[in-house]
């Protein structure tokens, strides 16, 4: 359990970092709306192929454009193992990748 607390704590600086008043208690807080504003507020730009109204596919679109971005256009490496699904249905492995 200390795994995810330690990510809790990094995910809680980095919002803090990019100046948003918001405060993670557990992995779980970490929803599509957390990823969203991180990408925008480090990268400086929307979200491609953003849903601006979420619901449970549109918040896996949502994280999985962020997933997709990153990989793509900015790491160019293959996150294959991540998924917007996986990470929302909140398996042990997707949220601290």
């Amino acid at each position: 359990m200390a795994l995810f607390t330690d990510w809790v704590d990094v995910a809680n600086d980095i919002l803090s970092k990019c100046h948003f008043n918001l405060r993670l208690r557990k992995v779980t807080d970490c929803n599509a709306n957390v990823f969203v504003a991180l990408y925008e507020a480090i990268l400086g730009e929307k979200v491609p192929d953003y849903i601006a109204t979420p619901g449970s596919q549109d918040d896996v679109h949502n994280v999985q454009s962020v997933i997709d971005s990153l990989a793509l256009d900015y790491l160019q490496i293959s996150l294959s193992h991540i998924t917007g699904e996986r990470h929302l249905l909140l398996t042990h492995y997707s949220p601290v990748n």
